[in-house]
């Protein structure tokens, strides 16, 4: 049997995804760069209420401590232009050294900036600024998520500003993180009712532990691993950067899965579970589907990680049509 990543992305096609996520963040990308800033104040103004709050000290704040600083003693007016420089991923001193955080240091420095403008230190959105009604619309739309889908809209729409780093010189590379210090243990015992599949439970164990090497071992040398409303990642190389960078702290907790073995001993394999993320600590948990393609071999050729619509998909487990 040929396998490609394309067919590969087509099993367990039934996998109900909540497909507003994409449609806000084109809405958000859409929006000028003064609106995307004052969604963010008004986001972040609304944790705790209907916008789950961010958990910095879960963040590698040491990292961002130094740019917050130098923001603070900069007049109100040039505040406002580095803020806007960000939004606009202009290619500037502070907007590449922010391209370069990590996905939980770019979470910590906004939530951070948010508590520095509440505080008076760091100036807020313009004074006489209207709610555009394209921000309302916004707003409105992340406030009507579960707290597990406003999670992953806060997080790209942070990490798409600053600088893309992608197209920054060798000579710039990103500053290494330690990984992550966890304030409890990860899950060990991994028990998936339905299924008993080794590459699951060994990926499953492995990410937990944040042992990226033995995770990415245990796919093929071209395998692939797709993100939520990514494109996939292909090759280990690839996969172990995108691992380091953004998968450090992850509390994977499956539950239940289905499994289907193809005439040649490849296998189609369907897990779902709850993510908790350092991003916003234990107490809130993202629904989702992981789909594998496992090989004859018994090594993951694909896993594609999706965040599921709501939490009664949990349960809807169905073979592949």
């Amino acid at each position: 049997m040929t396998y490609t990543i394309e067919s590969a992305q087509n099993i367990f096609s039934s996998t109900q995804v909540p497909s507003q996520i994409p449609a806000i963040i084109a809405l958000f990308d859409q929006l000028s760069v003064d609106d995307r800033l004052a969604l963010l104040w008004y986001a972040y103004t609304e944790m705790g209420k209907t916008i789950t709050p961010a958990a910095p000290g879960a963040a590698r704040l040491q990292f961002a401590e130094r740019m917050l600083k130098d923001i603070q003693q900069k007049s109100n007016e040039d505040q406002m232009q580095v803020m806007r420089e960000l939004a606009r991923r202009a290619d500037t001193p502070m907007s590449r050294t922010y391209g370069f955080f990590s996905v939980n240091t770019k979470l910590a420095f906004w939530y951070e900036l948010g508590e520095l403008m509440k505080q008076g230190l760091v100036t807020p959105v313009p004074t006489g600024y209207q709610m555009s009604p394209g921000v309302q619309i916004v707003l409105d739309a992340i406030k009507k998520l579960d707290a597990g889908q406003q999670i992953t809209v806060l997080r790209n729409t942070v990490v798409d500003m600053g600088f893309d780093t992608t197209v920054a010189s060798s000579s710039e590379p990103r500053a290494a993180e330690p990984m992550f210090e966890r304030d409890a243990p990860a899950p060990t015992k991994i028990e998936i009712a339905g299924i008993n599949e080794p590459a699951v439970s060994s990926y499953v164990t492995a990410m937990n532990a944040d042992d990226f090497k033995s995770a990415v071992e245990l796919f093929t040398t071209d395998g692939a691993l797709q993100p939520p409303f990514q494109k996939p990642i292909v090759g280990r190389e690839a996969i172990a950067k995108y691992m380091r960078e953004e998968a450090q702290g992850l509390n994977m907790m499956p539950q239940q899965g289905i499994s289907e073995k193809a005439p040649d001993g490849s296998k189609q394999v369907k897990v779902t579970g709850v993510v908790q993320t350092p991003w916003f600590g234990v107490n809130v948990g993202m629904n989702i589907s992981w789909r594998f393609l496992i090989n004859p071999e018994d090594k993951i050729f694909f896993v594609a990680i999706d965040m599921l619509a709501s939490p009664q998909e949990l349960l809807n487990l169905r073979p592949t049509k």
